[in-house]
């Protein structure tokens, strides 16, 4: 009697598969992602962000309605896309970024269940940050000098115009005094997809003196698209 690893393998009944030769092209979006191919679906500030684009991942910003998605980044490409590439930092880290790609049509099978596998892919515990508001910000008064007596720059007049009520702060910090300031990157490797939904967001920390614990954003500056132009 044969044994369970002396049993003959049968091979598949269809024809053997042929692999898949890709060439790739990319191609490199800036924020505040103002391209005729690609939609941002946020509610707030429209392209006037001074470090990124920030998505919100609760959409909570100055709405009333509930239940709604998240904001989000959406592409789409006229050739499929197979892998997404995000660079940004979070608001307070660490951060996460999830991508959600819509395959073409022949990536399910015919005996696939609809609506069983989610086509969804998430980085977590992203390294990195920006200065939110409250780290910088501090109302105009005399010079404001660091340990080294070195001086900070002032508030750029282009972001004062955005906000009117900042013409009275200036800036308190900069990134060289905050170790954990900097970018992070996610890398996707994604099926063929005619779209991706991109969005992000920050972990919530929430110690009992946090100023700004609902400040959960992930701040989007680059996203790059690589597509399968030919084989």
């Amino acid at each position: 009697m044969a044994t369970e690893n002396q049993r003959r393998v049968e091979p598949y009944p269809d024809p053997p598969m042929e692999r898949q030769r890709l060439l790739l092209e990319t191609y490199e979006y800036r924020m505040p992602f103002n391209y005729p191919n690609v939609a941002v679906n946020r509610l707030y500030l429209k392209g006037m962000e001074f470090h990124g684009v920030e998505m919100n991942p609760i959409n909570s910003i100055g709405v009333d309605q509930e239940h709604l998605p998240p904001d989000n980044i959406t592409i789409e490409e006229d050739e499929p896309i197979v892998r997404v590439v995000v660079i940004g930092s979070a608001c307070t880290p660490p951060g996460w970024v999830q991508v959600e790609a819509f395959p073409t049509a022949d990536f399910h099978k015919p005996v696939d269940v609809p609506g069983t596998a989610a086509t969804r892919f998430r980085i977590n515990n992203l390294w990195g940050t920006h200065l939110r508001y409250d780290a910088w910000a501090v109302e105009s008064g005399d010079d404001i000098k660091d340990s080294r007596g070195r001086s900070f720059d002032p508030l750029p007049e282009a972001r004062k115009a955005i906000r009117p009520g900042l013409r009275k702060y200036d800036i308190k910090a900069h990134y060289r005094e905050n170790p954990l300031v900097g970018m992070s990157c996610a890398i996707f490797e994604i099926p063929q997809s005619t779209r991706v939904s991109i969005t992000g967001g920050s972990e919530i920390c929430a110690w009992s003196d946090d100023d700004f614990p609902d400040d959960v954003h992930y701040s989007f500056t680059i996203i790059r698209t690589t597509l399968a132009v030919g084989g």
